[in-house]
């Protein structure tokens, strides 16, 4: 950082681990991230050169992880960058000076690459006084650096290798930096970005020609210090040591401990994030991530949970650097040992069905894992499919991804048949600021035109009495559905009639209304008036602010690792989903209620405006991990409180929402938590109910609302007491029942057997009735019955020493008696169970048991 400011760059920030704004990403993988627009912007920029140590996360190279010394997950990217200020020539000659003469690293070891077709850098690099015998020319694939995601700045690169000797890697003569093996290190690599790609692929030339650099510390670190692998760095070694104090020599693997190693500092930044593990996109990463350290822990003999340990040491490295680690480090320790622990009972279920699995491909000579067998695993016992991969591996398997797939598809397809009725509103559109469509933040009844009709996709010119169809307007005060909130809905006025809005939404970039014409009719070019339901709005405006309230109070409280995870915005209620491993507890829900009460009643102001992105996140401003955001965005900002973008509507100050109530919190997914509440006049009547109810449950127990409790303590009490009354009188009643019973014992072929009704048992005393008399009579069948909520029921037992000398069965028995009490029978052999709806039949069924049996004995 010093050597650049010294040449006039910005000094600038790590971004965060979740690149916000930017949803074809899931974390920052480059420093550049944070500068793509820099590239491709036509207008002034702050700066025109920067230099920044980036936080970087990585999944694609993870089975490399742990088997290289230098794949990582998790790394700190060094990098400058000019957005059209200098270019090849200073890039290669400032990076040369670094690694000769400032790192000193011996210039006897470096070697060049550069892109097959760009001389001028070869010709850059010559001048430096490298020697043309160690500039070697490759082509596309590792020397022309793509975009950062779907789309953005890309170019040819060069790049700086280091040779850890002949005795590293391959052992070839003919190795070099072209070489897949451990002995030429890529050091730093200066990507010169000169195009931008669209999103067809294709690529046109930018404005400002640009430099951006990546140079991994770890690598650095590793070249620098004179070591063999970056674990050996006084970077990674203290972690790695931590590790390596876990386990049993006798089960040591390097491999495992470095994969250990490095995924506990992923894990560790990523959490501390907001990034918890879950099933899908960001989260899904993380669990992957976790779940490997895991095996990989149980292959050194660790057993989970261990990886949480891990946290404290990483956070010794790091946290001094990155006070973010340090500031959430209890918290990342309780999400990672949750996980682990969930992980875990999963593996205690799946890992039985995986051997069954593998051993019955063994028996058939089969190597391949079939993808039913792998979509079972990760869709019943929770195993992702790259754990079943690592576990195959080491039962020398594969496993069948292509069938896997399938198996997904056909999920997802059933899923959304399944959903496609009554699903909630979860927008995938954020309202586009500026549209000039829309005017509805502070209009609510605009004059305006209706441009266009169509009914179930066809144009029509107009709708008259009772017909439905869907209309655009040259503007709108109606909001569309989007971003959790539910559309308005209200009137349009017309010369010849009138219809009412039921809902309005995105379709291909344009706002259509769905409306019913309740009376006369409505054309196309025809001036109307478009009128919100007020009453609506400013309930549905109530519950959204308070959704920002909410999210303000629960980081406060719970940890800056809670982030909004989805949320529905709906006139009678608000349903609010964030990041958190594990439920509130009722402390935690009251301790909630009173802060965001406490900001509705300070009445604070609610403001919104329009700004550049770039000033509203420096600012602070949080935004959806995968929201869609352009240049210009809209800034909802409650004062002192709360900073986000959002393109819903909202109060114009705090102490409009009234009250807040939460009425319910749960668990929706892994890491992932439901709370629903209510505001206003609909909170009001939550409290109205919840009186009612008191009173009315007062009024039955015969005390005072604040004896309630103790009232309930009484009764509980009481109802204990007569149960066990009633037990031991069912007991004696038995006892009695049994008595009865040896006098009306029969025989077959040497075999007792008794055959009884016992009015009035329910099937606890059935079974008790039934096991007292094999326990006095040893050599015996029972089989006893009675009317139970309707039904007939009957209980069979079988004594041990009878089934072991005729092979009578219980559950033989109880078949033949269900059939004729109008059901079924079954169970086991010594125990079953019959039923069935024709009580009427239950006493004739119990006087067949002697023929019954005597026919299965023949």
């Amino acid at each position: 950082m010093d050597f650049f400011r010294e040449r006039g760059h910005k000094i600038i920030p790590s971004a965060s681990l979740v690149p916000e704004g930017d949803p074809t990403l899931l974390f920052n993988v480059a420093g550049m991230v944070q500068f793509k627009q820099y590239y491709a912007s036509k207008g002034s920029l702050p700066f025109t050169r920067a230099a920044s140590v980036q936080k970087c996360l990585r999944a694609t190279d993870l089975d490399e992880v742990g088997r290289t010394i230098k794949h990582h997950t998790f790394f700190e990217m060094l990098g400058n960058f000019s957005f059209g200020d200098y270019f090849k020539e200073e890039a290669i000659e400032w990076a040369w000076q670094f690694i000769t003469q400032v790192v000193r690293l011996p210039t006897e070891r470096l070697y060049i690459t550069v892109y097959e077709d760009d001389d001028e850098t070869e010709e850059i690099w010559v001048r430096m006084g490298v020697a043309r015998d160690r500039i070697q020319r490759l082509g596309k694939e590792t020397n022309f650096w793509g975009p950062a995601g779907l789309t953005g700045a890309c170019g040819p690169c060069t790049e700086i290798h280091y040779d850890l000797g002949e005795d590293v890697g391959c052992g070839r003569k003919e190795c070099s930096p072209a070489c897949d093996c451990d002995r030429f290190i890529e050091v730093w690599n200066l990507v010169f970005p000169q195009f931008f790609q669209k999103e067809d692929g294709s690529l046109e030339l930018l404005e400002r020609k640009g430099v951006d650099t990546g140079m991994g510390l770890e690598r650095l670190a590793m070249v620098c210090q004179g070591v063999r692998s970056t674990y050996e760095t006084d970077l990674l070694k203290p972690i790695y040591g931590f590790v390596e104090s876990l386990i049993n020599e006798r089960r040591r693997s390097e491999v495992a401990l470095r994969v250990i190693t490095d995924h506990s500092r992923a894990l560790c930044f990523a959490i501390s994030e907001g990034v918890l593990p879950s099933n899908e996109g960001r989260g899904y990463v993380i669990r992957r991530i976790l779940r490997r350290a895991v095996l990989k822990g149980l292959d050194l003999g660790i057993e989970p949970p261990f990886l949480y340990k891990i946290v404290g040491k990483v956070v010794d490295v790091m946290g001094s650097i990155y006070p973010e680690i340090q500031a959430n480090a209890e918290t990342t320790a309780l999400v990672v040992k949750s996980d682990e622990e969930r992980f875990e009972k999963t593996l205690e279920r799946g890992m039985g069905i995986f051997h069954e699995i593998v051993e019955d491909l063994k028996r058939k000579g089969s190597s391949i894992i079939s993808g039913k067998d792998v979509f079972k695993l990760y869709d019943t016992y929770g195993f992702p499919v790259e754990i079943t991969q690592e576990l195959a591996k080491g039962h020398g398997m594969e496993v069948d991804l292509d069938g896997f797939r399938e198996e997904m598809e056909e999920q997802r397809r059933k899923a959304r048949l399944t959903s496609s009725v009554g699903k909630e509103v979860q927008a995938e559109d954020e309202m586009t600021v500026g549209t000039q469509a829309f005017v509805g933040y502070e209009v609510f009844e605009v004059p305006t035109v209706l441009v266009g009709i169509t009914v179930d996709g066809k144009n029509v010119t107009s709708l008259t009495d009772g017909e439905e169809g869907e209309i655009e307007l040259e503007r709108t005060p109606f909001y569309p559905e989007g971003g959790g909130q539910v559309s308005d809905i209200g009137v349009i006025i017309g010369e010849k009639g009138i219809a009412s809005v039921t809902n309005v939404g995105w379709r291909h970039g344009r706002i259509f209304h769905r409306i019913r014409v309740e009376k006369g009719s409505i054309e196309v070019k025809q001036g109307v008036v478009a009128k919100i339901d007020l009453e609506h709005r400013r309930a549905t405006q109530r519950n959204h602010t308070a959704t920002h309230l909410l999210h303000s109070a629960l980081r406060s409280l719970l940890g800056t690792h809670v982030r909004q995870a989805g949320s529905l915005v709906a006139p009678d209620r608000l349903r609010f989903d964030f990041t958190h491993y594990e439920p509130l507890s009722d402390e935690d829900i009251v301790q909630i209620e009173n802060l965001v009460n406490q900001r509705i009643l300070e009445n604070l102001p609610v403001r919104t405006g329009i700004e550049p992105f770039e000033k509203a996140r420096s600012r602070g401003a949080m935004a959806l991990f995968d929201g869609k955001y352009g240049q210009e965005v809209r800034v909802v900002e409650i004062e002192q409180v709360s900073c986000e973008l959002c393109g819903g509507t909202h109060v114009r100050s705090t102490g409009e929402i009234g009250c807040f109530r939460i009425i319910s919190e749960g668990g929706i997914a892994a890491g992932v938590r439901r709370i629903e509440a209510v505001t206003g006049m609909s909170a009001l009547e939550y409290s109205r109910e919840a009186t009612s109810r008191i009173k009315n449950l007062s009024s039955i127990l015969r005390v005072a609302p604040r004896q309630l409790e103790l009232g309930a303590q009484k009764i509980l009490e009481r109802v204990e007491a007569l149960e066990s009354e009633l037990k031991v009188l069912r007991t004696r009643i038995v006892e009695m029942e049994v008595k009865d019973s040896q006098r009306e014992i029969e025989t077959v072929k040497g075999i007792k057997v008794v055959a009884r009704r016992i009015d009035g048992a329910n099937l606890d005393m059935l079974k008790q009735f039934a096991d007292t008399v094999v326990s006095a009579l040893k050599d015996v069948v029972v089989v006893v019955g009675s009317e139970v909520g309707g039904n007939a029921v009957v209980i069979t037992r079988v004594s041990q020493s009878v089934l072991n000398q005729s092979g009578l069965k219980a559950s033989a028995i109880a078949k033949r008696i269900g059939e004729m009490v109008g059901g079924k029978g079954g169970g086991k052999d010594t125990f079953a169970q019959a039923g069935g709806k024709n009580v009427e039949n239950l006493d004739s069924a119990l006087a067949s048991c002697i023929e019954i049996i005597k026919e299965i004995l023949k």
